[in-house]
């Protein structure tokens, strides 16, 4: 799956790193990969082109892998204080 993201307001890369400006387009490739040992795999495949700040596409992958079960996954509600 590729989604596209244009319009974007000027900020920055990282909370310390370059500028990008309100001409930037990010590029996302989402991918599942199956492994045969069973494990899976999202991919997320980011890719930042800013004609101003940048002198070539800003690329970063996201891998994130399923665990096989609910097991260390205990979440609580928030509480305001």
């Amino acid at each position: 799956m590729q989604v596209e993201t244009t319009n974007l307001r000027h900020g920055y890369l990282r909370k310390n790193g370059a500028p990008y400006s309100d001409r930037t387009t990010v590029t996302e490739y989402y991918d599942i990969v199956h492994e045969p040992d069973g494990n899976d795999w999202l991919v997320v495949k980011t890719l930042v082109h800013d004609p101003v700040y940048l002198t070539r596409t800003f690329i970063t992958s996201t891998n994130l892998r399923k665990q096989p079960d609910a097991s260390g996954w205990n979440p609580t509600p928030c509480a305001a204080r």
